[in-house]
C-alpha cells in the first residue's frame, strides 16, 4: 500500500480508545489492545506503516482484570538482574497487588511483533489503576469516528432459548432427563424418521430379491 494515503489528515489522525478492564480476561483483552495499537481494525492498515495507522489505548481499572483457572497461583512473572542468583519470580496474585499495570502490559507486548516499532507502540498504551487519567484533553479533542472503541466492564452473556428453539435444536432426538438429588444426566436417543424407515424397507426388499434370483445348487454340482 502506498504511504500517500497517510498524508490525508482524516486517515493519519490517531484515535484514542478507552477500555474499562473490569471483569475482562487478560488474554482476550490483550488481543484486542494489540490490534488497536497496530491499527489492524482500520481499512487503511499497512503492516509496513504501523506507526502511522496505529492508535492510542487508555486502559482503566487495571486491578479488576481476571484470569481463568488457577493462573493467579500458578502464573509467574520473572526478571533477572544479570548477576548470578539475580532471578526474581512474582506470582500473579502478588503482582496484582504491587503492580497491576504490568499484568496487562506484559500480555500486550508479548502479542506485538518483535521489531523496532515495538517500543513506540508500547508508549501509546496508557494503563491506570483507577478511572482517573490525564488524557481527557486528547480523548475529547479526537474527532468522532465509528472506529473508536470504548469498552465498558465485562458483562457475562446469559442465553435463554425459547421452547421453539429447543425443539428445533433437538429435532430428531428423544430426551430422557434424570434429575435426582444424587445425580443429573441427560440421555439422547435418535428417533427414526419415516425416511429412514423407507430406506430400511427398501434395503431388505433388495436383499430378498437378490436371494430369490440366486441359482439353486444341484446335487450333481455338489
Amino acid at each position: 500500500m502506498s504511504r500517500a494515503i497517510f498524508k490525508n489528515p482524516l486517515t493519519s489522525s490517531h484515535l484514542w480508545h478507552v477500555i474499562d478492564a473490569s471483569g475482562h480476561r487478560v488474554g482476550r483483552l490483550a488481543t484486542k489492545i494489540s490490534e488497536l495499537l497496530r491499527g489492524k481494525h482500520k481499512p487503511t492498515y499497512d503492516k509496513s506503516a504501523t506507526l502511522e495507522s496505529g492508535d492510542f489505548v487508555v486502559v482503566l481499572n487495571a486491578h479488576k482484570v481476571e484470569f481463568t483457572g488457577k493462573k493467579w497461583d500458578q502464573k509467574l512473572y520473572r526478571k533477572h538482574s544479570g548477576y548470578p542468583g539475580g532471578l526474581k519470580e512474582t506470582v500473579a496474585k502478588d503482582m496484582l497487588k504491587s503492580n497491576p499495570e504490568h499484568i496487562i502490559r506484559h500480555a500486550v507486548m508479548g502479542m506485538i511483533p518483535k521489531n523496532n516499532n515495538k517500543i513506540y507502540l508500547g508508549q501509546r498504551l496508557k494503563i491506570y489503576d483507577g478511572i482517573f487519567n490525564p488524557h481527557k484533553g486528547q480523548i475529547t479533542a479526537t474527532p468522532s469516528s465509528s472506529l473508536a472503541l470504548n469498552m465498558g466492564p465485562y458483562v457475562e452473556q446469559t442465553i435463554q432459548p425459547t421452547q421453539e428453539q429447543l425443539n428445533q435444536y433437538y429435532a430428531g432426538y428423544k430426551l430422557q432427563i434424570n434429575d435426582t438429588p444424587e445425580s443429573f444426566n441427560i440421555q439422547e436417543t435418535k428417533v427414526r424418521s419415516h425416511k429412514d424407515q423407507l430406506k430400511r424397507e427398501r434395503r431388505l426388499l433388495r436383499k430378498k430379491r437378490v436371494g430369490e434370483l440366486k441359482p439353486l445348487k444341484s446335487k450333481d454340482n455338489q
